[in-house]
């Protein structure tokens, strides 16, 4: 969950600077107790530990179009290009994080609700360990799960 924060804010702020493009790479451990994240000298781009939760929240994200684009790199990090409106202004208007590690919430798909008139969508994770949106949730049969966070 810590990696889908420092994801989320890592997107607000490049969407803030009207930054086009994004790296994430894995951090390095520095002793057996302190774990720092790995910055580049001009301290620009935000390096998050890859996983499989960042690969799916970006693939949601392609999904339902509010990025251009994910890859990942030769290195390892994970290549993100954001999304902008002709006039300057960032796609993603509001990023929140719903459950958080000291306070889960889950939800079934049918108290599911629409926000903004259905113009958000709510990342919903799985037993399997999946992150859905609530779209693909009320499609297929599925029961309910951990709402993660909701982006409009």
């Amino acid at each position: 969950m810590h990696t889908l924060s420092n994801l989320l804010s890592s997107i607000k702020n490049a969407q803030k600077a009207q930054k086009r493009v994004l790296y994430f790479s894995s951090f390095k451990k520095i002793s057996k107790r302190k774990k720092r994240f790995v910055c580049s000298a001009c301290k620009m781009m935000p390096r998050v530990f890859v996983s499989r939760l960042c690969w799916d929240f970006c693939r949601i994200l392609y999904n339902e179009g509010y990025i251009h684009g994910f890859s990942q790199e030769a290195d390892g990090s994970l290549r993100i290009v954001l999304k902008y409106h002709s006039s300057g202004i960032g796609v993603i208007k509001k990023m929140k994080t719903i459950s958080k590690p000291g306070f889960r919430i889950y939800s079934s798909k049918n108290r599911l609700s629409k926000k903004r008139e259905g113009l958000g969508i709510t990342i919903l994770s799985t037993s399997k360990g999946n992150l859905i949106c609530d779209r693909e949730a009320q499609k297929t049969n599925f029961g309910g799960g951990e709402i993660l966070c909701q982006v409009f």
